[in-house]
């Protein structure tokens, strides 16, 4: 087996770090082998969204200290940089289920998924000041329009570790639940999206990174392929099969043409 899982279970595709024994610290080779089950993920056409989870006690713990300490560490941040960008970047929605603990670029990692569900015992932070490291500008940029740049400066100034529940309501995560229903959450969360027409899932997804590309200063314009987007779900067979559906009071089955 290797560091990094990917299962297909119908349109929901899970992608599980899997280092239990090193409470799934980020390495060089996981990091290449997500990047590389991302695009496994992408090529095969048939998931809708994706579940990104770890294996064991803990989500994430960060980095693999081995790994970055010394001349290591220029080898291991770009591959962990290139990680988040194609994680931010999908084209599929993503999950992540956090449990035990989702610490520094465990935290990183799970700020680039579109949704963060939490347990309540989880334990979120970027203990970055506590070790002398300065976070990089891009994902300092993430972390601030997500939680805004109050609560980003308690986040990386302070080192503070937050539970569930006050990592909800910091805006780190988009949920929290009891241990025992973290499961029932993340399943639930991810059938409902899976249902959901699939250009228009990933048309919203695109149009909003869109907008936060302008807002960060981005040269980018994205008007034309917006509107191709606009264009394509217009003339789909999805869109005739939701109208149908209504009119018959029944759910649709939505195909992604």
């Amino acid at each position: 087996m290797g560091v990094v899982e990917v299962q297909l279970d119908g349109p929901v595709a899970t992608l599980r770090l899997n280092r239990p024994e090193a409470r799934n610290a980020l390495s060089i080779e996981l990091c290449r082998g997500f990047t590389e089950s991302l695009e496994s993920i992408d090529e095969d056409r048939t998931a809708r969204v994706v579940i990104v989870k770890g294996e064991g006690k803990v989500f994430c713990s960060g980095a693999d200290l081995s790994a970055v300490s010394g001349p290591g560490g220029l080898e291991f941040l770009p591959e962990f940089e290139r990680m988040l960008e194609s994680l931010s970047r999908f084209r599929l929605p993503t999950i992540a289920r956090i449990h035990g603990a989702a610490l520094g670029g465990g935290l990183q990692l799970a700020t680039c998924c579109d949704f963060r569900v939490a347990s309540t015992d989880a334990r979120l932070g970027i203990p970055s000041s506590r070790l002398g490291i300065v976070i990089n500008f891009e994902n300092v940029q993430r972390l601030v329009l997500q939680v805004g740049m109050p609560m980003a400066k308690q986040v990386l100034m302070t080192g503070q570790l937050f539970s569930g529940e006050q990592a909800e309501r910091a805006g780190l995560v988009n949920r929290v639940t009891a241990p025992e229903t973290l499961d029932e959450e993340i399943e639930e969360l991810s059938r409902s999206i899976a249902a959901a027409a699939p250009l228009s899932v990933q048309g919203a997804k695109r149009a909003i990174a869109a907008v936060t590309d302008q807002f960060l200063g981005i040269d980018n314009d994205p008007s034309d392929e917006i509107a191709g987007l606009v264009a394509q779900a217009y003339h789909s067979k999805d869109l005739q099969e939701g109208l149908k559906a209504l009119a018959e009071k029944r759910s649709p089955d939505f195909t992604g043409e």
